[in-house]
Protein backbone atom coordinates (compact mmCIF):
# COMPACT_ATOMS: atom_id res chain seq x y z
CA UNK A 1 0.00 0.00 0.00
CA UNK A 2 0.95 3.26 -1.17
CA UNK A 3 0.93 6.34 0.71
CA UNK A 4 0.03 9.16 -1.70
CA UNK A 5 -0.35 13.10 -1.56
CA UNK A 6 -2.90 15.16 -2.60
CA UNK A 7 -2.11 18.74 -3.42
CA UNK A 8 -5.10 21.81 -3.42
CA UNK A 9 -5.76 23.48 -6.68
CA UNK A 10 -6.09 27.28 -7.17
CA UNK A 11 -9.09 27.31 -8.29
CA UNK A 12 -10.48 30.57 -10.48
CA UNK A 13 -13.41 31.51 -8.81
CA UNK A 14 -13.53 32.28 -4.82
CA UNK A 15 -15.20 29.56 -3.20
CA UNK A 16 -15.88 30.24 0.75
CA UNK A 17 -15.08 27.10 2.20
CA UNK A 18 -12.05 25.92 3.85
CA UNK A 19 -10.77 23.23 1.37
CA UNK A 20 -11.31 23.67 -2.43
CA UNK A 21 -13.17 21.33 -4.85
CA UNK A 22 -10.66 20.14 -6.91
CA UNK A 23 -7.67 17.63 -5.87
CA UNK A 24 -4.71 16.27 -7.39
CA UNK A 25 -3.58 12.87 -6.61
CA UNK A 26 -0.15 11.75 -7.00
CA UNK A 27 1.10 8.48 -6.80
CA UNK A 28 4.74 6.83 -7.17
CA UNK A 29 5.62 6.45 -10.79
CA UNK A 30 2.35 7.84 -11.94
CA UNK A 31 0.83 11.26 -13.62
CA UNK A 32 -0.76 12.94 -11.49
CA UNK A 33 -4.25 12.24 -11.86
CA UNK A 34 -7.48 15.22 -11.55
CA UNK A 35 -10.00 13.83 -8.87
CA UNK A 36 -13.14 15.64 -8.70
CA UNK A 37 -14.54 16.12 -5.03
CA UNK A 38 -17.18 17.86 -3.14
CA UNK A 39 -14.69 18.33 0.11
CA UNK A 40 -16.94 21.14 1.32
CA UNK A 41 -14.93 20.60 4.72
CA UNK A 42 -11.62 19.46 6.49
CA UNK A 43 -11.43 15.82 5.82
CA UNK A 44 -11.21 13.39 8.99
CA UNK A 45 -7.76 12.25 9.22
CA UNK A 46 -8.69 8.96 10.66
CA UNK A 47 -10.78 8.13 7.24
CA UNK A 48 -8.53 9.60 4.70
CA UNK A 49 -5.96 7.30 2.94
CA UNK A 50 -3.69 10.19 1.75
CA UNK A 51 -2.15 13.39 3.16
CA UNK A 52 -3.87 16.57 2.25
CA UNK A 53 -2.83 19.96 1.48
CA UNK A 54 -5.92 22.69 2.09
CA UNK A 55 -5.59 25.85 0.57
CA UNK A 56 -3.94 29.06 1.83
CA UNK A 57 -4.66 30.64 5.27
CA UNK A 58 -5.80 33.78 4.52
CA UNK A 59 -4.04 35.00 7.77
CA UNK A 60 -1.03 33.00 7.62
CA UNK A 61 -0.65 32.47 3.88
CA UNK A 62 -0.06 28.69 4.50
CA UNK A 63 -1.21 25.78 3.32
CA UNK A 64 -2.87 23.86 6.24
CA UNK A 65 -2.12 19.80 6.38
CA UNK A 66 -4.52 17.13 6.89
CA UNK A 67 -2.38 14.25 7.86
CA UNK A 68 -3.86 10.50 7.35
CA UNK A 69 -3.82 8.73 10.60
CA UNK A 70 -2.70 5.20 9.72
CA UNK A 71 -4.51 2.18 11.52
CA UNK A 72 -1.69 0.77 12.79
CA UNK A 73 0.89 3.81 13.65
CA UNK A 74 3.55 2.87 15.72
CA UNK A 75 4.28 4.92 18.92
CA UNK A 76 7.30 6.42 17.06
CA UNK A 77 4.82 7.38 13.91
CA UNK A 78 2.95 8.79 15.88
CA UNK A 79 4.92 11.25 17.79
CA UNK A 80 6.63 12.03 14.55
CA UNK A 81 3.12 12.89 13.32
CA UNK A 82 2.16 15.04 16.49
CA UNK A 83 5.45 17.18 16.45
CA UNK A 84 4.49 17.69 12.82
CA UNK A 85 1.04 19.00 14.05
CA UNK A 86 2.55 20.97 16.57
CA UNK A 87 5.43 22.59 14.49
CA UNK A 88 2.45 23.35 11.49
CA UNK A 89 0.44 25.16 14.42
CA UNK A 90 3.45 26.95 15.58
CA UNK A 91 4.50 28.10 12.20
CA UNK A 92 0.86 29.75 11.34
CA UNK A 93 0.67 31.34 14.92
CA UNK A 94 3.47 32.82 13.80
CA UNK A 95 3.37 33.76 10.68
CA UNK A 96 -0.74 34.78 11.25
CA UNK A 97 0.60 37.41 13.68
CA UNK A 98 3.66 38.45 11.63
CA UNK A 99 1.50 39.22 8.44
CA UNK A 100 -1.17 41.13 10.47
CA UNK A 101 1.68 43.51 11.94
CA UNK A 102 3.41 44.14 8.40
CA UNK A 103 -0.59 44.74 7.26
CA UNK A 104 -1.05 46.84 10.27
CA UNK A 105 2.02 48.93 9.82
CA UNK A 106 1.78 49.40 6.17
CA UNK A 107 -1.60 50.76 6.23
CA UNK A 108 -0.42 53.75 9.18
CA UNK A 109 2.56 54.17 7.08
CA UNK A 110 0.57 54.89 3.99
CA UNK A 111 -2.00 57.00 5.73
CA UNK A 112 0.24 58.91 7.40
CA UNK A 113 2.92 59.35 4.57
CA UNK A 114 -0.93 60.29 2.54
CA UNK A 115 0.53 57.57 -0.46
CA UNK A 116 -1.74 57.52 -2.81
CA UNK A 117 -2.35 53.70 -4.01
CA UNK A 118 -3.23 55.04 -7.83
CA UNK A 119 0.16 56.64 -8.06
CA UNK A 120 2.28 55.92 -10.95
CA UNK A 121 3.73 52.18 -10.50
CA UNK A 122 7.35 53.99 -9.81
CA UNK A 123 6.44 56.51 -7.48
CA UNK A 124 4.15 53.83 -5.38
CA UNK A 125 7.05 51.44 -5.17
CA UNK A 126 9.75 53.93 -4.56
CA UNK A 127 7.71 55.45 -1.78
CA UNK A 128 6.83 51.89 -0.39
CA UNK A 129 10.57 50.40 -0.41
CA UNK A 130 11.33 52.91 2.44
CA UNK A 131 8.16 51.01 3.94
CA UNK A 132 9.57 47.34 3.55
CA UNK A 133 13.12 47.96 4.39
CA UNK A 134 11.96 49.58 7.69
CA UNK A 135 9.97 46.81 8.83
CA UNK A 136 12.54 44.24 7.91
CA UNK A 137 15.26 46.02 9.70
CA UNK A 138 13.00 46.34 12.72
CA UNK A 139 12.06 43.02 12.76
CA UNK A 140 15.67 41.77 11.56
CA UNK A 141 15.92 39.68 14.92
CA UNK A 142 12.65 38.35 15.01
CA UNK A 143 13.63 36.73 11.69
CA UNK A 144 16.61 35.49 12.66
CA UNK A 145 15.09 33.57 15.93
CA UNK A 146 12.39 32.23 13.08
CA UNK A 147 14.66 30.72 11.32
CA UNK A 148 16.96 29.41 14.35
CA UNK A 149 13.86 27.72 15.54
CA UNK A 150 12.61 26.58 12.64
CA UNK A 151 15.72 24.99 11.63
CA UNK A 152 15.97 23.19 15.09
CA UNK A 153 11.98 21.97 14.87
CA UNK A 154 12.81 20.70 11.45
CA UNK A 155 15.74 18.68 12.17
CA UNK A 156 13.83 17.30 15.38
CA UNK A 157 11.58 16.22 12.74
CA UNK A 158 14.05 14.96 10.23
CA UNK A 159 15.66 12.63 13.16
CA UNK A 160 12.07 11.93 13.94
CA UNK A 161 11.50 10.89 10.20
CA UNK A 162 14.88 9.03 9.99
CA UNK A 163 13.85 6.61 12.90
CA UNK A 164 10.39 6.21 11.14
CA UNK A 165 11.80 4.86 8.16
CA UNK A 166 14.16 2.42 9.79
CA UNK A 167 11.68 1.02 11.74
CA UNK A 168 9.45 0.43 8.69
CA UNK A 169 12.66 -1.07 6.96
CA UNK A 170 13.41 -3.10 9.78
CA UNK A 171 9.67 -4.49 9.87
CA UNK A 172 9.33 -5.70 6.67
CA UNK A 173 13.00 -7.37 6.85
CA UNK A 174 11.74 -9.30 10.01
CA UNK A 175 8.26 -10.01 7.86
CA UNK A 176 10.15 -11.72 5.09
CA UNK A 177 12.91 -13.10 7.11
CA UNK A 178 15.76 -12.69 4.39
CA UNK A 179 13.20 -14.43 1.88
CA UNK A 180 13.47 -12.67 -1.67
CA UNK A 181 10.15 -10.47 -2.51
Amino acid sequence: MHKCLTLALPVRKQISSPFIKHYVTAAPRRRPKVVQGALAERPDPHAVKCDYIGPPDKLSNLRPYVRHIDKNETELAKKLRLKQLEVEAWNIDFWTRHNKRFYDEKADFIRLHKINVNETDDTYADRMSVFYKTFLDKNRRLHIMYNISWYIKNFDMLVLAFMVSCQKLFAIVKRYGGKKV
